[in-house]
């Protein structure tokens, strides 16, 4: 960080109060007499200096070229995802002798994962990829709001399918985590490009302290669609379980749970984050379900897959009283 530089507040036709710039900053950004800058104020008063031209998401293309050579294909996505997540507008992979079965794996595995991921070029030897995302269309907490309802959907449906014995629905829920992730990783831009553009969280009301309970936030949601995945993938030896009735009982207390917490945590509420912390019942009924399947006359591989079950749900749990201290945390850092 530089050194501070002082400057007098003066008065200038007996109303206005004004403080000179520095030249050494206007020379660094090309500015001239003229341009404009956007002012903002922080949650601590302080005001931030942005020139209008660099304060937009909408800002010139800005592009990385990585060069690669013997890595493998899921390195390579997840070199796409880091930059992505960086805030870049455009990144191009070069690798010499790269096979059209890992191009067309590559570009599958971006285009499914990244939201507005394009490909815009590519040869033998590179692939060129494009971020074509409409930040104005989609605002961070309608991101949020998709991945917890496609989250919630997950889980909601990986209990029906082990109610209801429904194989096939539970085949259908593996890989939907994939449209989670795509929501987490546009925010997790968002954010990353906020530190430049403020106004990006300015504009939905939020400040840049709270940035760290909003990526909180976003990756609990991320870790119940991998859960609910998991607990889809062992369906169909659960759905044996003698006493699933209890286990799907408890799951669809854990879900309302969550369903709670998000709506908390996008309408501010603070007392209902309070009741989700305080209440702890569900952990007690989850652990004398663990209890009653180990000590249960059910095939081996049926009792491991639902310890494994309740395990997640604990988790999921446990990820909505995460979302509630958040809601706590990020209203104490409000600006209301």
């Amino acid at each position: 960080m530089s050194k501070p530089i002082t400057r007098k507040i003066q008065l200038t036709g007996g109303s206005t109060y004004i403080v000179s710039l520095p030249k050494e900053w206007i020379k660094a950004l090309s500015l001239s007499a003229g341009d404009e800058v956007e002012i903002f104020q922080d949650i601590d008063m302080k005001l931030v200096i942005v020139p209008k031209s660099l304060n937009s998401p909408d800002q010139k293309e800005v592009k990385k070229i990585i060069h690669c050579d013997n890595v493998t294909p899921d390195s390579i996505i997840r070199e796409f995802i880091a930059y992505y997540i960086a805030g870049y507008s455009s990144v191009v992979i070069t690798c010499p002798r790269m096979s059209s079965s890992t191009r067309a794996y590559i570009k599958d595995a971006v285009r499914r994962r990244l939201l507005g991921a394009e490909v815009v070029e590519e040869d033998v030897n590179s692939i060129s990829i494009q971020f074509l995302v409409d930040e104005k269309e989609l605002s961070i907490k309608k991101a949020i709001s998709r991945a917890f309802t496609i989250s919630y959907n997950m889980l909601r449906d990986s209990l029906e399918a082990i109610n209801k014995s429904d194989i096939e629905l539970a085949k259908e829920i593996v890989g939907r985590d994939d449209e989670v992730d795509r929501f987490f990783f546009y925010i997790a831009r968002q954010l990353t490009i906020s530190v430049k553009a403020i106004n990006v969280l300015d504009a939905e009301g939020y400040n840049l302290t709270q940035s760290v309970d909003i990526y909180s936030v976003a990756k609990t949601i991320e870790r119940v669609g991998d859960h609910a995945n998991r607990i889809a993938s062992l369906a169909e030896d659960v759905s044996k379980f003698s006493n699933k009735e209890d286990l799907v009982k408890n799951g669809l207390l854990i879900l309302e749970n969550y369903k709670s917490a998000i709506n908390a945590f996008l309408n501010e509420k603070k007392d209902v984050a309070h009741n989700l912390i305080a209440d702890i019942e569900i952990f007690k009924k989850l652990m004398e379900l663990q209890e009653v399947a180990i000590k249960s006359n059910d095939n081996p591989k049926i009792i491991t897959s639902t310890s494994m079950v309740i395990e997640s749900l604990r988790r999921i749990a446990r990820y909505s009283s995460d979302i509630a201290e958040a809601t706590i945390d990020m209203l104490a850092k409000s600006n209301k």
